[in-house]
């Protein structure tokens, strides 16, 4: 009801519905708001595949920043490109100065829905948390910090095998290495409750804030609830200060190797977490082992979600296409005509003519354009795909390069514990040896006894030179090991630079090339539009003519039905 006057209220149109973007994405469904802007299913006409669109709200799109900030997600998505991160394929503005992004279109429900229906089974939560460490492993490595990971940005796709597979959304707050600094230094993004400490106090960032955050999701799928809560003000200052809460105590059947990860991504210092996203994957990867493996995951309501999604999106496989949409304005034309002669008993005044004679130019030109713009389309939509396959391949490479990277990085971490476990002992044998060297006898005379004391301080000094000479051993082959696992680690980070110096490459060529096609595909959308306005305004004005003459009335309003 108005509160001015008490009237009913009627909900006006979604101006976006049924509205084409890019010249290829036609808009059928809203689906969802968030703080930034509104998603709409929509369907890519060229390959008659659904897509989702989101639009940066229209009154944050004012603003510079806020436009670069929403197309980063774009930027930072595709630097990564990884089967755990949301798909975006394209990004622009309209000709009205709508800001948006086209991303795969996603059937499943955010990770925060199951948490709600209680905690989830102990092997389902380390899946989930592996696949997170798997998508956030690539994003690290290149210099992309995701910043608000939390369980609203996790999505479930429902593949339909009852298995779980995950998709990081929103990359809208992440920092990227070598971008300009679009926040004031210190300022604080992201969400309370899966906030790192260093986050919180404004100080830089690294991977680890996003490790920390995962470690908030962990407990929160374990247990149900985040490790903290409350307002704001003191939640922030319980992450800074107040040691989390250990999950089995929350929950039995925890086994207290899962309680030990999930307390370290929970460390209040950076450096006490797990070294990467690797570290963190192959620590998850031995818990499972301890877990029992369910043959299903419970049901949850991914599939009744699915279904309601198909009930309330409209078909649009039934939707006109361009050509028959064609057909049917050259069929409207032809009648135009014939209406034309009947009115005017075959002499068509000339301004009418004119106008019919316009309008079928105009159409004509319609489909050379619209040929054209599907072309552009088509080409555009193809390069991305290449780009994209091959740097999912370098991504993929990057990966077990860096995981055995990783690996070497552990195995060194391990031999500088042996080497400084050897110094003690080796400190006392030293002593031992030096002891005994002292205690040695003088060398007898020839033909003198030897006495049964000395050679006792002779096998003393050779057991103390033995124990010495076998730990002197087993440091240098650990010093030659480490030496060996810091030449392959060394190899193994040339190996990445190159790939990630061919990704950069890559990506900067490629959007170049991209941006060029997306121009002209832009252009001639607007060319597109402009003609069908004025096929339309043309239209209007033949048939308000036409239905000046009561007789033909009929006949006019089934033409333009």
């Amino acid at each position: 009801m108005c509160p001015l006057d008490g009237g009913s209220l009627e909900e006006l149109p979604d101006a976006l519905l049924a509205r084409t973007i890019a010249g290829r994405y036609v808009i059928t469904e809203r689906i969802g708001a968030g703080g930034m802007g509104t998603v709409y299913k929509a369907r890519h006409e060229v390959v008659g595949r659904d897509v989702a669109i989101k639009f940066l709200a229209p009154d944050l799109a004012g603003d510079k920043t806020n436009r670069e900030r929403f197309l980063r997600e774009a930027k930072a998505a595709n630097r990564i490109d990884h089967e755990h991160i949301i798909d975006i394929t394209d990004y622009g503005e309209t000709r009205d100065g709508l800001a948006y992004l086209v991303m795969e279109f996603l059937i499943g429900e955010p990770l925060s829905k199951p948490i709600e229906r209680g905690p989830l089974a102990a092997f389902r939560a380390v899946d989930i948390a592996r696949q997170m460490a798997s998508a956030l492993a690539r994003a690290h490595e290149l210099d992309v910090i995701h910043r608000d990971i939390k369980p609203d940005n996790v999505f479930v796709v429902d593949r339909g095998t009852g298995m779980d597979f995950i998709k990081l959304l929103d990359f809208g707050l992440a920092k990227m290495k070598g971008e300009m600094r679009l926040t004031a230094s210190g300022a604080v993004f992201g969400t309370p409750e899966y906030m790192a400490p260093e986050q919180a106090r404004g100080k830089p960032l690294t991977g680890k804030a996003d490790l920390y955050a995962l470690g908030c999701v962990l407990h929160e799928m374990l247990t149900g609830h985040p490790p903290f809560d409350g307002a704001t003000p003191d939640l922030i200052l319980r992450h800074i200060r107040e040691p989390p809460p250990v999950p089995s105590t929350l929950i039995d059947g925890i086994p207290p190797e899962l309680d030990a990860v999930v307390l370290r991504l929970l460390e209040k210092e950076p450096e006490r977490r797990h070294a990467d996203a690797h570290h963190l994957s192959e620590d998850l990867r031995q818990v499972a082992h301890l877990l029992p493996r369910p043959s299903a995951f419970p049901p949850s309501t991914q599939q009744r979600v699915a279904e309601a999604l198909s009930a309330t999106l409209r078909n649009i496989d039934e939707r006109p296409t361009w050509s028959s949409t064609t057909d049917r304005w050259e069929e409207k034309l032809l009648r135009f005509r014939q209406l034309s002669n009947r009115a005017h008993g075959g002499r068509t005044p000339a301004w009418l003519e004119a106008a019919l004679t316009e309008l079928e130019g105009w159409l004509r030109d319609l489909q050379v354009r619209r040929a054209e713009l599907d072309r552009s389309a088509s080409v555009a939509m193809q390069q991305e795909e290449e780009i994209r396959n091959v740097r999912l391949q370098i991504g993929k490479a990057i990966d077990v390069l860096v995981s055995d990277e990783s690996r070497s990085l552990r195995d060194l971490e391990e031999i500088g514990a042996d080497i400084l476990g050897l110094a003690d002992e080796r400190a006392r044998w030293d002593q031992e040896l030096r002891r005994a060297w002292q205690d040695l006898p003088p060398l007898p005379l020839p033909g003198a006894a030897i006495d049964r004391a000395q050679v006792e301080r002779l096998l003393t000094a050779g057991r103390a030179a033995t124990e010495w000479a076998a730990i002197d051993g087993r440091h240098r082959d650990l010093l030659a090991k480490r030496a060996a696992r810091e030449g392959s680690r060394n190899d193994l980070r040339f190996q990445v630079a190159q790939l990630k110096q061919r990704l950069s490459t890559l990506n900067a060529e490629g959007e170049t090339d991209l941006a060029v096609l997306r121009e002209k595909t832009m252009n001639l959308d607007v060319t597109v539009q402009d003609l069908l306005d004025k096929v339309a305004h043309r239209s209007e004005e033949i048939v308000k003519h036409l239905l000046e003459f009561e007789e033909l009335r009929d006949a006019v309003r089934a033409a333009g039905a």
